[in-house]
């Protein structure tokens, strides 16, 4: 049968499209919840993996079997299910700690408005694959990890960007194994497979017959093609005599009530320099402390200085620790508070110095400042950073590393983009004692070891109060420490220069994914205003 007189192609069982009587919203309801809440448990630290590829099934299958009505009608599939997920995923954020924002139910207010913002995107990514279904007649698994992908590139961009919850990022802390090719693709290729073998499984149980045989084998080899992969490159291994430098790690465990408390400033001090000597002197190249370690602005306070410089002395190597730092703006005549990380010599002398580039927004500054100034009277309780601008490769000991602090590691391109300015190893330290034992120090350090997949780096990461660990060049997590313990981690790492697609090229895979989708949505309605013309 042939297109109908809308022009849209005729759809039938065989085609995969949804029936003329539609899901009744006392179905369609549970399942969007249920899909969204079991794919919540494939991330850390519940790490269901199987629920990644099984998460998307109730959505898919509502998105299937639903006729839509309008444009709310083809969004709150999405939007519901978004909810059910990030609801789940991001409960943390309600236990935040500080001196002003310590009340989970003033919290409870950012956290629905972070939810919902969130939840959008999977509203957008519903609306979108009705669209081309209804149009085109396509199967959900060749529209689904397009539009996917399309929407958690979006969802990365621009100042309110947040990567969180991007399905690529589940499992990796338990087997980095078949994410190995994210040094191609990037995060966002590896949610690509991920939502096309959901999307498979579902076009294999609704199926029958000799196309259910073919959709199943076409789920098999899909899901093991990135297994094959992975084990074949962790079979090669790495060169034999390839560089490697030895890093000390520090995991201060300094509870958050303290960390900022002047009564205990000296005792912090004592914590950090004690664990350093713990490392031992045997050929340290580099000693790694916390985001914000040093309780201290410590270019201005020189008896602490003294401290760290000390402590890199008796270790024999140069200390790369986190402080608050304040720079004079001659342009705008002010004084800029920023959050650094500096390379402290045991001299004393400060080899080089990182401010953080990509700031978290309304916990260290308000954005769009500049567009409504009225914001710069609201206070959040955040700390009003000024970002940085400079992405500094720092040399050590014949090294080049580069240090991505707390948040920054969440964003693929701007590790990338380190490593394509010379780094050799990737450095991330944070600081998520605020959140407590809460799922979200888990989830934080999984993202930062998909950052060492994409660029085959070796990663180090020192968290105050943990998750601190050391991964090889494939992510592999070689030691870590786990939450709320003291000590140290020290580990010889490889060092790579050579760069990998992905680092050289970027977003390449998500930018192309939204090329496609747009065409995808856009040949149907360019076709029917031709055949409309002629």
């Amino acid at each position: 049968m042939g297109a109908g007189e809308s022009g849209r192609p005729a759809r039938g069982p065989a085609s995969g499209e949804h029936p003329r009587g539609g899901l009744p919203a006392s179905r369609e309801y549970p399942l969007l919840v249920a899909g969204g809440i079991l794919l919540a448990l494939a991330f850390p630290p519940v790490g269901f993996v199987p629920a990644a590829f099984l998460g998307l099934i109730p959505f898919l299958y509502v998105l299937r079997r639903r006729r839509i009505t309008g444009l709310w009608s083809a969004f709150r599939p999405g939007l519901v299910a978004g909810l059910s997920f990030f609801g789940p995923l991001l409960y943390w954020l309600i236990f935040l700690s500080s001196d002003q924002m310590d009340n989970p139910v003033l919290m409870s207010g950012p956290l629905v408005l972070l939810v919902l913002l969130q939840s959008l995107y999977w509203g957008l990514f519903s609306a979108g694959a009705f669209w081309v279904r209804d149009r085109t007649g396509a199967p959900a698994w060749l529209y689904a990890p397009l539009l996917w992908v399309a929407c958690e590139q979006l969802r990365s961009l621009f100042v309110l960007g947040f990567t969180w919850g991007a399905l690529g990022y589940a499992g990796v802390d338990v087997d980095p194994t078949p994410a190995q090719f994210a040094s191609v693709t990037g995060v966002f290729g590896v949610s690509f497979w991920m939502v096309l073998v959901n999307a498979l499984v579902l076009e294999a149980l609704l199926a029958r017959g000799g196309r259910r045989l073919r959709l199943s084998l076409a789920g098999v080899v899909v899901y093991a093609l990135p297994w094959i992969h992975g084990l074949l490159v962790l079979g090669a291994g790495l060169a034999p005599d390839m560089e490697t430098r030895r890093v000390a790690v520090v995991q201060p465990n300094i509870p958050a009530e303290r960390k900022w408390d002047e009564d205990y400033k000296d005792e912090t001090f004592g914590v950090l320099t004690g664990l350093t000597r713990a490392a031992g002197t045997d050929s340290l190249d580099l000693v790694v402390w916390p985001e914000t370690a040093a309780p201290s602005y410590l270019l201005r306070e020189p008896a602490y200085l003294e401290l760290v410089s000390g402590a890199s002395a008796e270790a024999g190597a140069p200390i790369l620790t986190g402080c608050p730092d304040l720079q004079y703006d001659e342009e705008t005549n002010q004084v800029l508070p920023r959050n650094s990380v500096l390379l402290v010599l045991p001299g004393g002398e400060i080899a080089d110095r990182y401010d953080k580039i990509h700031l978290v927004p309304f916990g260290e500054a308000i954005p769009f400042q500049s567009v409504f100034p009225a914001l710069r009277r609201v206070d959040f309780g955040e700390a009003d950073f000024a970002p940085g601008e400079v992405r500094t490769v720092f040399e050590s000991s014949g090294a080049r590393f580069s240090a991505l602090i707390c948040f920054e590691s969440t964003f693929p391109r701007l590790a990338r983009q380190f490593v394509v300015g010379g780094s050799e190893l990737l450095v991330n330290v944070t600081n998520d004692v605020w959140y407590g034992r809460t799922s979200m120090p888990f989830q934080h350090a999984a993202m930062a070891i998909m950052r060492s997949i994409e660029n085959r780096r070796s990663l180090v990461r020192s968290a105050n109060s943990g998750i601190s660990l050391v991964t090889d060049p494939f992510g592999r997590v070689v030691a870590r420490l786990g939450i709320f313990q003291r000590g140290v981690l020290v580990e010889d790492v490889p060092l790579v220069r050579r760069t990998t697609f992905y680092s050289r090229y970027g977003d390449l895979f998500p930018w192309s994914c939204l090329a496609l989708s747009v065409a995808l949505a856009a040949v149907p309605a360019l076709s029917r205003r031709r055949r409309i013309l002629h």
